[in-house]
This record gives structure tokens, sequence and C-alpha cells, in this order.
């Protein structure tokens, strides 16, 4: 028998939509994201209780999170955070390596705590991978954004995990909700394991809820940056997204999106991995972005300095503040642990694509690519009807 629960949904997008005809886009949904980040604070229980009720039969253990896409991304930017706050190894694994690797996994690692997650829940490949799960008798448990959606047929539970309706297909609210359920789960776990205490929980429940506004005002300065570069960020070519520890998760999401929206190479790196190899490709026309989590300016921030040397379309987005007053650089000068930083980060990369994507008019894909799509398809063939429903509940019928 399956088991399907489903916290209460945030509200819609048609509180925020800017004119009544309007639909949303990406642009939207980034503007969105601290409200909704700072009504998930407050219904924590309600959010993530029925997952921490599942892992806490059999107390700490590692946690496996098989992913997709943004959905992989969250988890990995997610990820030092869970392991700082629980203690235990946290994976997060793409559905084609969980399948790769689900025999050895049952012999080296078979005490983990599986997760699977689709925004959509229409995934082909995470509802492969639940099947083969399930067929080697794993408890099946599955996060999205859509709890009607297939992926509900074939788990054992199924959570809703913050993010509402979002209707665009380019996963933007998605990621830092996902991002935060992560984090509130691990928080709520600890204490109920005696990981951390009430008063460690109340600490990083603190600096959580610093996050909205620092995310609003990074949209602030990410905007005011592509105002400053708007002949860089409106030719878009290949661009290196390099992050550094907790900040490489966004990293993995600039390079995603840069390639979705704007239809351009990008490709992403830890600093270190940059500057053995990659890096010989910069010339004076390449572009680059350093996202640095750290408390201060270190490594990262030298090899930004060294690809400036290069090139100027290079950019640092840290929560840290520098003393050179770089036009290059996005720095709140904030202490922010490095394990919170990636939801302060976030913002700037979706900024750059969504609004370059707008303003360069290069959503559609090429007139062939629906070729492409009649030989292979990454979601359920109702996931178009799926989106016509949630655009309807959003109050935009086609």
């Amino acid at each position: 028998m399956r088991v399907h629960l489903c916290a209460p949904r945030v509200p819609d997008i048609r509180g925020l939509r800017p004119m009544s005809n309007a639909k949303p886009t990406m642009e939207t949904y980034i503007e969105m994201s601290p409200r909704v980040f700072e009504e998930n604070l407050t219904r924590v229980d309600a959010l993530v209780g029925g997952l921490v009720e599942r892992y806490a039969r059999r107390g700490l253990r590692d946690l496996r999170f098989v992913a997709s896409g943004s959905s992989y991304n969250s988890c990995v930017a997610a990820r030092p955070f869970a392991e700082r706050v629980l203690g235990v190894r946290v994976d997060v694994f793409t559905p084609s390596r969980y399948l790769d690797e689900l025999e050895r996994l049952d012999v080296t690692a078979s005490d983990a705590f599986e997760v699977f997650v689709s925004q959509s829940g229409c995934s082909t490949n995470i509802i492969e991978a639940v099947c083969a799960a399930r067929s080697r008798g794993h408890e099946t448990v599955a996060l999205t954004g859509n709890v009607e959606a297939d992926l509900r047929d074939e788990v054992d539970a199924i959570f809703e995990y913050g993010v509402g309706n979002e209707t665009v297909g380019f996963v933007t609210m998605g990621v830092l909700t996902l991002m935060e359920f992560i984090a509130l789960f691990s928080l709520a776990t600890a204490e109920a394991l005696g990981a951390i205490d009430g008063d460690g929980r109340s600490a990083w429940m603190g600096r959580l809820s610093e996050v909205p506004d620092m995310h609003r005002e990074m949209q602030r300065r990410a905007h005011a940056l592509m105002d400053a570069d708007r002949e860089v960020f409106l030719a878009p070519g290949h661009a290196f997204m390099c992050g550094a520890g907790a900040a490489y998760g966004i990293a993995l999401e600039g390079a995603l999106k840069w390639q979705e929206t704007l239809k351009a190479p990008a490709i992403a790196l830890e600093p270190e991995e940059y500057i053995h190899g990659p890096n010989m490709q910069l010339t004076p026309r390449s572009t680059a972005f350093f996202l640095d989590p750290c408390l201060a300016p270190g490594r990262t921030h030298e090899i930004y300095r060294a690809t400036r040397a290069v090139t100027d379309h290079a950019y640092l987005l840290a929560c840290y503040g520098i003393e050179d007053g770089d036009a290059n650089a996005i720095c709140l000068e904030r202490d922010v642990e490095p394990e919170v930083a990636p939801f302060v980060l976030l913002p700037a990369v979706q900024v750059f694509a969504g609004r370059a994507m707008r303003e360069l008019g290069c959503e559609p894909c090429h007139p062939l690519f629906d070729r492409f799509e009649k030989v292979v398809s990454c979601k359920t063939e109702d996931y178009e009807e799926i989106c016509k429903e949630k655009l309807a509940r959003a109050g935009f019928a086609e």
C-alpha cells in the first residue's frame, strides 16, 4: 500500500504577478523566492515532520539523495549544511549513477536512508531509479513539487517540499525551497535524535532567518552588475562557473541555467580544477564567475584576480567584504557561515540567466529541437498536460 503525504501548500503566484495578463517568468519566481522562504520558516513541523518521522525510525544514519538537473544541484548545495548539522555522510547521486552502482551500494552502504527528488514528479529517470530501488526491497521516499504527478504511484511516501505552484519550465524557486527543506529537515532531525540541542537548532534557524534579506540584496546587486556590463551579459558565450566548497552546487546550477536559458555552453568547476587545465582556454573575451562561500578572501579570490589579469569579464560573488572596491565583485560584507552561503549566492546566477534570456528573447529552442524530443524525452507523457493545469491553477489558462 502506498502512502501519500503532502505538506500545506504555499500561496500561488497570483498575488505577485506584475500585470493581470502577464504570465510569471523566471524573474517573477526569483523575486518571489525570499517571501516563500520566510513562509516556510514559519511552518517547519508541518513541512518536514513526515520525513523526519520516517528517517528517525532507525536513528542517525547516512543519507542519500537521488536527483537530476536543478534538483540534483539543490541537493549538492544543501549537502554541506546537512552533513554539518546531522554529523552523518550525505551523498547525492544522479539517477544514472545510482542505477549503475545500486548493486554495490546494497553491499557497501545498505543502511542509507534514500530520498528520490523530482520537482515535476514526471522525471522518467527518477521513476526508473525508484522502481529499481523498490525491486530490491528498498523503502522509497520522494520529495516533489507536485504530489499528484506520476511519481506518487511508485513510492511508499511522497512529500511536497514547499515550492508550491511554480509554473515556469526553468526550475527557479524550486532550487531555493528544496535547499531550505533539506536544511530544515536536517535541523529538526538532528534535534530529535540528539545530534544538536535546542540552542544549537535555534542558532542555525537564526542564520537561516537572515537569508531572505541577503537574497534580496544579492538580486539588487546582480541587476546593477548587469546594468553596468550589458555588453557582456547580452552577448553570452562560453562561461566558466567556478564554485568553491559549499558553493559548488550553485556553480552547477549557474552552468545549467546559462545553458538552458541562453543556449550557450557553460562548465561548472571547482576553482582548483579550473586552474589545472580549463583556464588555458582563457582569452580577453572569456567569461568566468567565481562563487566563494568562505568567511574571508582566500584561494578563490586569488584565482579570480588571476583570471581578471586576462579578461575583464570575470566576476566574483561572495558574502565577505573586500577592500579594493572591485566593480566586478558582488560582496555583501556579511558574516555568513559557508554552509549558509549557497542560499545567498544562488539568486545572482539566476538573475544573470533569467534576465538575459528575457532581454535577448532566447527562451525558445532551435526550431528543429522538437525532433530530438520526438525520439527521447526526459518527462512522462502527461507532463505537458500537468504544466497546463499548473498555469490554470495560477490563473493563466491557455
